[in-house]
């Protein structure tokens, strides 16, 4: 099958490479207009970007000294004209060309800085935020530098709808709207970051297998997202976008270099990056190298009290890390409309520890590491319909080593202690293939079409040392033992898809968007050594467990149908309706499907081949509002899933439990839970003009509510309300600013009885402060940026909701920026 797909792969980038000459383009419009501010005055300077929403090909030039500006030389379709300007917010235009057109514009710019965000996530081809019927967070280049976070991970933070699961420089998730893990797809360029080895209920893919000085835009898109990018988009999609190596089409070949540097006082933590580049008209590069270390970090004033594993001086142990990474990217221009971009990717972190794993128990990765290659062919305006077609490829490799040390002391002459060593070395290679185009059909008809694949294959390691007592003798001596089981079988677990969406514009006012989508899944595991049942099972635990053949080898086949549908609605200019409903899906994984081994949520957990896959009905109601002196939007989501996926105490048919004498009680993952999470987001931002500069208050509000529906009690882990402030003052030309900002969360006592009981009563809210400023110098071939933040200012202790370690104290960041380009 893999050789049929790779066959299929390049027999389409062949007939790619044959549209290239079949299709010619002869209408040629234009647009052409005049930038002025509101008393009429002629804006020189001005940059305007046009861009072809259907195929994101891109032309810009500058105003000049009357504000007049002119692109010729545009395909039929709809477009969206940017203008930006310092000192001015940003207005996007949106106009309909086709045969031989000429669009004669006036364009108003208004003194502020409301910035226009674009989106490639929400409907994988660009477009504003405001026109998408799913809510969407943009968090751009500059954003990133002014919030110097430690780890991408500390940005969800703040963003309206999200939270964070774990602690550290390295192992920090996003949680989106109260669900976290593989319920989150996370992407990088587009393509799957997410493997199926990963547990869900204890882990998840991090994001810090991506470097945070390579990033360039991250998108946070929440709802469900499987119509277009298939499993895991249950809860959200987070798409990471990094660096590219953009094309100078001006004539020469032109150098560049960047320095990122980051320093942290709370953990020590230093970054430092450099990146070369080189642009021509046919030829474009980049290549980056950093380096970083995060010792252990502090957590807020504890007041000279230790707890576990955190010192009384507030140092939280084995939160350290290291990493480097290393990215090159190469883009060949064929002509103005093809290119062909390659791309590879090295990370390699060590050292990482689990933030207060300490003392009996330890747990830690000696490394976790990522490759990847990948490559994608791009061809645009192929004729009146066919508006783009791409091509991509990428194969990626994830190896990390989990390790713990379980060292239980001596208490002679009675006891000689108990010790055990275990590392697991999972090795998940994944490759995929995206077919994709985007056509024309009609004006204001858009439709976006493809296919995908991808194959993800584990192999497993695995040792284990232990020292057990040996009370046959007195006193007591330790006996040294071995063990190389596996509790996953070498498995592969793979996905092909075909899907659609149409974007149709009614009419000025009302745009409709709907999708489908088809996933043929398939999981197969191989027998495998050292993967087995343990011999107290008899055939009755096998039969009620479902387990025949879980060792012997399986293949599963699971069958996705999937489908969404939307509106857009202009009550006026700037206020927008939005609505969609839609289904979400998430296969089970490798590891829900078939660990089989002695587990942290019970004495023993073993596989289970019968799951069904997770699914949800998802709506979400909202309105968007944006002007050149305010913008913001509040969305009411509703969202009930099927099928949950819950690691739950076996029983026998008549309801006991199966405790067995040399295993313990045995749980398994079954799908029982119903749920329904529901709940509001808004984010607002309004600038006022003060002298020289902008005093801009803003932030969001979210509220969330979880309700586990088929045991009529409340939902865990779902955060109730966060509220986050913030007031920032800038410069009229963006050149420095000063931010402060609070985040407040209420405690949450809307929990089950269960857990109440095991996490001693409810989880405590708090309130933390950061307040940042920055000075930003640039020209037109270089720029020099410098941003100092203090992070907690008061220097709170404080948990984030429903995660065990500490979060950081008072720490004094600092960030600086030197390009050259």
């Amino acid at each position: 099958m893999i050789n049929h797909l790779k066959n299929a792969f390049f027999i389409s980038l062949f007939f790619v490479f044959l549209t290239i000459s079949g299709f010619s383009q002869t209408v040629q419009n234009s647009i052409r207009g005049t930038v002025s501010d509101s008393n009429g005055a002629a804006v020189a300077g001005a940059k305007v970007k046009v861009r072809n929403k259907n195929s994101g090909s891109e032309q810009q030039t500058v105003t000049d000294g009357q504000g007049g500006f002119e692109i010729t030389n545009l395909p039929n379709g709809v477009f969206a004209v940017n203008v930006e300007a310092p000192g001015f917010s940003n207005t996007t235009r949106e106009v309909s060309l086709d045969n031989n057109s000429v669009e004669n514009l006036e364009i108003g710019l208004s003194v502020g800085n409301i910035s226009e965000s674009v989106s490639v996530t929400a409907t994988r081809t660009q477009i504003a935020t405001t026109d998408t019927a799913v809510p969407v967070s943009v968090v751009d280049r500059e954003q990133i530098e002014r919030q110097t976070p430690a780890t991408i991970g500390d940005v969800f933070r703040d963003l309206p709808g999200t939270s964070t699961v774990n602690e550290g420089s390295f192992q920090v998730r996003p949680r989106i709207r109260g669900l976290d893990s593989n319920r989150v797809l996370v992407l990088v360029d587009g393509e799957r970051l997410n493997n199926a080895r990963t547990s869900t209920s204890q882990s998840g893919i991090e994001l810090g297998l991506v470097g945070t000085e390579q990033i360039e835009t991250l998108e946070v898109t929440r709802g469900s997202g499987s119509v277009l990018y298939g499993t895991d988009a249950l809860a959200g999609t987070v798409n990471i976008i990094t660096k590219d190596a953009p094309r100078n089409a001006d004539g020469g070949f032109r150098f560049g270099a960047t320095f990122n540097g980051y320093y942290s006082s709370n953990d020590s933590g230093r970054r430092g990056s450099l990146a070369l580049t080189g642009s021509g008209k046919f030829f474009s590069f980049r290549v980056a190298q950093s380096l970083e270390r995060f010792d252990n970090y502090f957590s807020g004033d504890l007041n000279g009290v230790a707890i576990d594993g955190v010192d009384s001086d507030g140092e939280v142990q084995n939160s350290q890390s290291h990493g480097s990474n290393t990215q090159i990217t190469t883009r060949f221009f064929l002509n103005d409309d093809n290119d062909l971009k390659l791309n590879y990717e090295r990370r390699r972190a060590g050292n990482i520890g689990v933030p207060t794993l300490v003392g009996v128990f330890n747990a830690f990765f000696p490394f976790s590491d990522r490759d990847k290659f990948s490559g994608r062919f791009e061809t645009r305006d192929l004729n009146d319909s066919l508006a783009r077609v791409s091509a991509s490829f990428y194969f990626q490799k994830q190896k990390r080593n989990f390790s713990n040390i379980l060292d239980v002391p001596a208490f002679p002459p009675f006891f000689p202690g108990q010790f055990q060593f275990s590392e697991t070395v999972t090795d998940t290679k994944s490759y995929g293939v995206d077919l994709q185009s985007n056509w024309l059909l009609g004006n204001g008809n858009f439709l976006t079409a493809g296919f995908s694949f991808f194959r993800d294959q584990n192999e497993d390691e695995r040792f284990i040392e232990r020292l057990d007592p040996d009370f046959s003798v007195f006193p007591p001596v330790l006996i040294r033992s071995e063990d190389r089981s596996k509790s996953v079988p070498n498995a592969s677990y793979s996905s092909y898809a075909f899907f659609a969406q149409d974007e149709f514009e009614v009419n000025k006012r009302l745009k409709l968007i709907g999708g489908i989508r088809f996933d043929r899944f398939n999981s197969k595991s191989d027998p495998t050594e050292g993967f087995a049942l343990p011999p107290d099972f008899t055939q009755v635990e096998i039969d009620t467990l479902g387990l025949n053949g879980l060792t012997d080898g399986l293949n599963v086949s699971q069958t996705a149908f999937t489908g969404d549908f939307g509106a857009v609605f202009k009550l006026t200019p700037d206020v927008s309706l939005t609505g969609r409903i839609g289904r979400s899906y998430r296969v089970p994984n490798l590891f829900e499907r078939f660990f089989t081994d002695a587990g942290s949520v019970g004495d023993f957990v073993v596989g289970n081949p019968d799951l069904k896959p997770e699914s949800g009905i998802n709506v979400d109601l909202g309105v968007k509002f944006k002007t050149t002196k305010y913008a913001g939007s509040v969305t009411y989501f509703n969202n009930t899933y099927r099928n949950f996926l819950t690691s739950v105490l076996a029983r026998y048919d008549n309801g006991d439990p199966i405790d067995l004498p040399n295993v313990g009680q045995v749980y398994q993952t079954r799908n029982i839970d119903r749920a329904r999470i529901q709940g509001v987001e808004a984010d607002f931002e309004y600038p006022i003009k003060l002298g020289l500069g902008f005093l801009t208050p803003g932030g969001n509000f979210t509220y969330l509510r979880g309700d586990n529906l088929g045991a009529d009690e409340p939902l865990n882990t779902i955060s109730p309300t966060k509220t986050v402030l913030n007031l920032r003052w800038q410069n009229l030309k963006s050149q420095y600013y000063f931010d402060w900002a609070t985040r407040i969360v209420t405690k949450q006592e809307r929990l089950s009885q269960s857990f109440l009981d095991t996490n001693g009563g409810p989880e405590p809210g708090f309130v933390t402060s950061d307040i940042r400023g920055g000075y930003n110098f640039a020209r037109e071939h270089y720029r020099l940026s410098f941003n100092l933040g203090v992070t907690n200012l008061f220097d709170r202790f404080y948990r984030e909701q429903f995660v065990f370690a500490p979060a950081r104290g008072r720490s004094f960041v600092f960030g600086t920026t030197w390009e050259i380009f």
